[in-house]
């Protein structure tokens, strides 16, 4: 059976420029699957692209560390600053988290995806937050209520999901960012990976076209554009082509059993 190779453009609904970005990387380059953030100012952008049928299905990047919460900001006191809005990732996870209070943010984010009438494909978190061990038991008790796959980034945390009844992929690469993106450092990255032996594999990606929005947001600007070009390269859609992977996306886990 061929390698299943789902490469993942994350923060869909960021801003509108990283949601034209995204499409394109699916309309015609190598990306094969996307996650959308659902508090962000390019969400409703994103969810009235799903809705229209412009994608097939996207997952919920469980955000807990920009913008504000779906929930009632008193409702999840352990995940908010002094304003309402999320923490910053480092006191975040530093912090004392209240796991009922993630769970009941990861489910209303979900619900929000759910209402719009648009298929979830799986659910990963925005910052790997979910390598925080309270935050990780929240996201399996909500992806097993919505029988949702999951992303893990490493062999202990794979154990983890899978013991819980969860399906996930067999390798997770998470490196290609940033002044890692090349052409030649995609390549060796899925070589690695098909080296692996898995069966199923995942690359992380950040596809986007910068608008004002995402210059006043985060300092990963230009790179997105950068990442874009390689994935839009005819050249890499060969390689893969000549690779003989078959591209796919979370929806497809069901008919490739854990490598």
């Amino acid at each position: 059976m061929a390698v299943l190779l789902i490469i993942n453009a994350d923060d869909f609904g960021y801003t509108a420029g990283v949601n034209r970005g995204i499409i394109k990387a699916m309309e015609c380059g190598a990306v094969t699957s996307t996650s959308l953030m659902v508090n962000q100012p390019g969400t409703g952008d994103a969810l009235a692209v799903l809705r229209r049928g412009g994608l097939k299905a996207a997952g919920v990047h469980l955000c807990l560390t920009a913008g504000r919460p779906v929930c009632d900001p008193a409702e999840v006191p352990s995940l908010v600053d002094d304003r309402g809005w999320f923490k910053e990732k480092d006191a975040l996870l530093s912090g004392l988290l209240n796991e009922e209070e993630v769970r009941k943010e990861f489910l209303a984010q979900v619900e929000k995806v759910r209402a719009a009438g648009v298929r979830i494909s799986h659910l990963d978190t925005h910052h790997h937050v979910h390598s925080h061990p309270v935050i990780l038991e929240a996201l399996l008790d909500v992806a097993r209520h919505y029988r949702l796959p999951v992303r893990s980034l490493d062999y202990s945390m794979r154990r983890r999901i899978r013991s819980r009844g969860i399906p996930t992929p067999d390798y997770f690469c998470g490196c290609w960012f940033d002044e890692r993106v090349s052409g030649e450092s995609f390549r060796r990255l899925v070589a690695a990976g098909l080296q692996n032996g898995a069966g199923v594999m995942e690359l992380m990606t950040h596809p986007g076209m910068v608008d004002e929005e995402l210059e006043r947001r985060s300092s990963y600007t230009w790179q997105r554009e950068r990442e874009l070009a390689v994935l839009c390269d005819p050249d890499t859609r060969q390689w893969l082509l000549e690779q003989g992977v078959k591209p796919g996306s979370y929806l497809d886990l069901a008919g490739h059993p854990p490598g």
